[in-house]
């Protein structure tokens, strides 16, 4: 028996408008897609960030390591090996100045004739680089079984245990900052200071220094802060800019007290 034959019938044409029911999958399924997508994006662009950081952080040592050598100075030492001068605590001369209270917090309403929380005490100006400073004293604060110098914010700091500038005798010894986020960069143009140099310290009265020696030393050379018998003042800060891995000390002459 054959059976008839039936005519071919195409299949209908899919109904390609967008129904409300697919609207709602798409506003439902859409945004977290676009989230993921933008996700993955950033996320992939961040490791390349951070290879692109590590590869520059290698040039930037490489750099220093040659420069370094360049200029005589001895190789950068290991991070165990740069520590700050800590002096030991059982010192009593040091009693008077653990005393000197730490700055207040930052964004802390400070009084006028201030700096970061400090009275400023005089200024330091250095002509041949544009410097003109305040001055405020800093002491020493504790770390572990010592104490190590305090900073001073947006300031050059007078060390309170070292000698009274202008005086007949001692070594007035004087830090700033080359480069910080928080607290400025007072002596940023100090490595560009020539021996022969101005330098006039106001405290009390006004003294004028001439520059006599530069040199770079570790930060455990605290020698360049012993106090002298000829009337010097020592002014010190880090280098290289960005590494500060080495001190950049400036030992001028009283000319006229």
């Amino acid at each position: 028996m054959r059976y008839p034959a039936y005519p071919a019938v195409n299949p209908p044409e899919r109904d390609r408008r967008f129904t409300r029911r697919s609207l709602l999958r798409l506003a439902i399924a859409g945004p977290p897609l676009a989230v993921g997508a933008a996700l993955t994006l950033k996320g992939g662009l961040l490791v390349f960030d951070l290879h692109e950081r590590e590869r520059n952080v290698g040039k930037l040592a490489a750099n220093t390591g040659r420069a370094l050598e360049v200029h005589g100075i001895p190789a950068v030492p290991s991070p165990e090996a740069v520590v700050p001068t800590v002096t030991a605590a059982t010192d009593p001369a040091l009693q008077g100045l653990i005393n000197i209270p730490l700055p207040p917090p930052p964004n802390d309403a400070v009084p006028e004739g201030s700096v970061g929380g400090r009275a400023i005490i005089g200024r330091v100006r250095m002509e041949s680089i544009a410097v003109d400073a305040p001055i405020v004293k800093i002491g020493l604060m504790r770390k572990g079984d010592g104490y190590v110098w305090q900073t001073a914010d947006r300031a050059v700091g007078f060390h309170g245990d070292s000698a009274i500038p202008g005086g007949s005798t001692g070594n007035a010894v004087f830090s700033g900052h080359i480069s910080s986020i928080n607290e400025g960069d007072v002596f940023r143009r100090l490595p560009q200071i020539a021996v022969g140099d101005t330098i006039r310290v106001t405290v009390e009265k006004t003294s004028t220094y001439r520059v006599s020696d530069k040199l770079v030393v570790s930060p455990q050379d605290s020698w360049v802060m012993n106090q002298t018998a000829a009337p010097i003042a020592t002014f010190i800060t880090c280098v290289p800019d960005g590494v500060y891995s080495h001190r950049l000390i400036v030992v001028a002459d009283l000319v006229k007290g």
